[in-house]
């Protein structure tokens, strides 16, 4: 989710934006502007921040990733975001959270002001209750983490580790697309 970096030419222009930023808050307190005029100039860097730790996620291998499941697992509701930990996932479940996490705290991140995840999503419009239930119907059946795939091997075959990883997740993967049409008309 770190490598690679965002390019350096994209890196400048975000600068540029926040020393304009800068610039016209600097402006708007030489004129005597108020506080809420003010505080509306951080809304805005604050944002800006977002908007580039977004486009450094989305750049990075973990983010190509991401979006380029997205084409197929949009029918069950998922987002790029969603895909990053669920790809995550197939090192050890128990990561998914986590990794969910990290995809949507972007930007600065103070301790003290920190959101939980669950407001995160349920304020990002790209997440929808029904792609929730989606995501827990998906993650409880798709395949198992990857240390239990080579214990199947190891203990059977490769054949019978490869059929659980693709039987499992494709199952997991089709009652995600039924629970999320489901619960998306009933929702």
């Amino acid at each position: 989710m770190t490598f690679p970096q965002l390019p350096q030419e994209r890196v400048d222009a975000y600068e540029a934006k926040r020393a304009v930023i800068a610039a016209e808050m600097q402006a708007a307190e030489a004129a005597g502007a108020g506080e809420s005029v003010v505080a509306g100039f951080d809304d805005k860097i604050d944002a800006l921040q977002n908007e580039e730790a977004e486009e450094a996620l989305r750049n990075t291998i973990a983010g190509k990733i991401g979006t380029g499941l997205e084409s197929v697992t949009k029918w069950a509701g998922f987002n790029w975001r969603t895909n990053i930990a669920l790809v995550g996932g197939f090192a050890a479940k128990e990561v998914i959270v986590s990794t969910l996490g990290t995809a949507y705290s972007l930007g600065e991140v103070d301790p003290d002001e920190a959101q939980p995840l669950s407001r995160r999503l349920a304020a990002d419009p790209n997440f929808s209750k029904a792609a929730g239930i989606a995501m827990v119907i998906f993650v409880m059946l798709y395949a198992p983490c990857f240390v239990t795939v080579v214990t199947m091997a190891r203990e059977s075959s490769w054949s019978w580790a490869i059929f659980s990883v693709v039987g499992s997740t494709g199952l997991a993967f089709g009652l995600s697309i039924l629970t999320f049409n489901i619960a998306r008309a009933i929702l």
